[in-house]
C-alpha cells in the first residue's frame, strides 16, 4: 500500500531541478495521451530518478508530476510531495473531470474527501473502459516502485489500491485532453416541455461522431416518442434541461462550450428545436452544474452548481433573460455526491426538490426545496444507485399528476421512476437500454 506525504510536508524544500529523463520516456506530446505513454515506459522503475527521491518513504506525488512535465503539462512546479496539492492544483486551474480522461491524477483517500486537507495516495490514468466505470493506472510507490494497476472500478471499489476510494480526477493544464472514451455516458437530462404539447421531455447527446443532440418527446406514459434531430453538438459538455431562464414561457437548455469553458442558455422554441443562444461568460469549464425547473420560488429557471474545491452547492437564480443572479449558498458537502439531479416535486408541498447520490453508500437522497433556494433535511429513498449515471427531472412523465425522476444505469438502461408525492419512488418503468449513446 502507497501513501503520499501529508500536509506537513507542505513547508519541505523542493528539488530544484527535475531529474534526468529516464531511459525509454518518449517524446511530449501536446494532448494528455503522452502521459499515459510516458507513465507505462516507468514501470517496474524505483524512486531514484523523480525529483531525486526526496521522500522515499511517500513518492506517489513526485511520480505523478514528474511524468506530467515530461508531458508537458503547465503549472507542475506549484505541486509538491503532497498528494493533494493535485487536488489544489485542480481547484486553482479548473481541471476536475467527474468522468475519468486518459492522462488525469487520481486521487485516493479513506475518508473520501480532500476538503479536510488530506489525500493518502495519487496515481495516474493510463486507461479508460469503453462505458467510462474502470481504469487501468500507473502510480508511483505502489509495492515499493512504479506499478500499472489492471482495471477496476472507480465508482465501485472502496479501496482498489488500499489507499480509499477515488476522491478526484485532475486534468493536466495545457494539454488538451483526449477524448472520453467511445462507450462512455453521454449526457442524459429531463427537460420541461420543449414540443408544446404540455408534457416533459428528454435530452440526450451522442459522444461519438459529432455528437448530435436529441429531443425525446414524452408520452405521458413514462415512455417517450421519436427523436427529434438538434444537430452536432460536439463542441459542448454538461448539456441539462434548465427551467425558463429566458422568460418566454418556454423551458431552456444549459449547456458549456469545452474549448471556452462559457456557459450558454438556448432558448426552447416548442417544436423540440432551441433559439439563438445566450452568452453567460466563461469560468464553468469544470463545474458540475444542472438545471432546475425553480428552486427558489420566483417562477424561473434556476441552476444548481457544485464547488468541487469547497464542496458546497450553489443555486443561481435566473432572471427572465437568459441570464442568472447573485448565487446562494444551498449546502456543504456535495463533493461526495454524484450524480446529482435537480427534480420536481417529488414531496408533494409545491416547492422542487433536489436528488443526488452518496458515492461512498450508493443511497438516494431527496433533498426537499424549501422556496428559497435553500434545502431541507433530506430524505433516503433507496439504496444501490450507485450504479446510476445520470439522474434528473422535470415533472410528470407518468400522466398521474406527480413528479418523476428519470435515472439511467452505467449500462446504459434508461428508468422512470413515479414519484409518491412522499420523497418515495414506486415502481420504475422500464426504456430499455441503448440510453449512453456511445454509437
Amino acid at each position: 500500500m502507497s501513501f503520499s506525504i501529508r500536509r506537513k510536508l507542505v513547508t519541505l524544500a523542493l528539488a530544484t531541478a527535475a531529474a534526468t529523463p529516464l531511459l525509454g520516456v518518449v517524446p511530449a506530446a501536446a494532448d494528455s495521451a503522452a502521459v499515459a505513454a510516458i507513465a507505462h515506459k516507468q514501470v517496474g522503475n524505483t524512486c531514484g530518478s523523480y525529483y531525486g527521491c526526496n521522500y522515499p518513504t511517500a513518492w506517489c506525488s513526485e511520480f505523478a508530476r514528474w511524468v506530467w512535465g515530461q508531458a508537458g503539462a503547465e503549472h507542475v512546479s506549484e505541486l509538491d510531495p503532497r498528494a493533494v496539492s493535485f487536488y489544489e492544483y485542480g481547484a486553482k486551474y479548473g481541471t476536475f473531470h467527474s468522468v475519468p480522461q486518459v492522462g488525469d491524477a487520481v486521487i485516493y483517500d479513506t475518508d473520501g474527501s480532500a476538503t479536510d486537507g488530506e489525500v493518502n495516495h495519487v496515481n495516474l490514468v493510463v486507461k479508460v473502459s469503453a462505458d467510462g466505470t474502470k481504469i487501468q493506472t500507473v502510480g508511483g510507490n505502489e509495492s515499493g516502485g512504479v506499478r500499472w494497476r489492471d482495471w477496476f472500478s472507480w465508482q465501485n471499489n472502496a479501496s482498489p489500491v488500499g489507499a480509499g476510494r477515488v476522491v478526484k480526477f485532475i486534468g493536466p493544464k495545457g494539454l488538451s485532453d483526449t477524448q472520453t472514451p467511445d462507450g462512455g455516458p453521454a449526457p442524459v437530462s429531463a427537460v420541461g416541455d420543449l414540443t408544446g404539447d404540455g408534457k416533459p421531455d428528454l435530452l440526450a447527446r451522442a459522444t461519438s461522431g459529432n455528437g448530435t443532440l436529441w429531443v425525446y418527446p414524452g408520452l405521458g406514459n413514462g415512455h417517450f416518442g421519436d427523436r427529434i434531430d438538434n444537430g452536432g453538438w460536439s463542441g459542448m459538455e454538461r448539456v441539462s434541461g434548465v427551467g425558463d431562464v429566458t422568460g418566454d414561457g418556454k423551458a431552456d437548455v444549459a449547456a458549456v462550450d469545452k474549448a471556452t469553458g462559457k456557459l450558454w442558455i438556448y432558448p426552447g422554441q416548442s417544436n423540440g428545436r432551441l433559439g439563438t443562444r445566450i452568452d453567460n461568460g466563461g469560468g464553468w469549464g469544470d463545474i458540475r452544474i444542472t438545471g432546475s425547473e425553480d428552486l427558489n420560488g420566483d417562477g424561473r429557471g434556476d441552476l444548481l452548481a457544485i464547488d468541487e474545491a469547497s464542496g458546497k452547492l450553489w443555486t443561481y437564480p435566473g432572471l427572465s433573460n437568459g441570464h442568472f443572479g447573485n448565487r446562494i449558498e444551498s449546502g456543504s458537502n456535495w463533493d461526495s455526491m454524484n450524480p446529482v439531479g435537480s427534480v420536481g416535486d417529488l414531496t408533494g408541498d409545491g416547492k422542487n426538490d433536489v436528488a443526488a447520490v452518496e458515492e461512498s453508500s450508493g443511497k438516494l437522497w431527496i433533498y426537499p426545496g424549501v422556496g428559497n433556494g435553500q434545502l431541507t433535511n433530506r430524505i433516503q429513498a433507496g439504496t444501490g444507485w450507485g450504479a446510476m449515471s445520470a439522474i434528473s427531472g422535470a415533472g410528470d412523465y407518468t400522466g398521474d399528476g406527480k413528479d418523476d425522476l428519470i435515472a439511467r444505469d452505467n449500462t446504459g438502461k434508461l428508468f422512470v421512476y413515479p414519484g409518491q408525492n412522499d420523497g418515495a419512488l414506486g415502481n420504475r418503468i422500464d426504456n430499455g437500454g441503448g440510453w449512453n449513446f456511445t454509437s
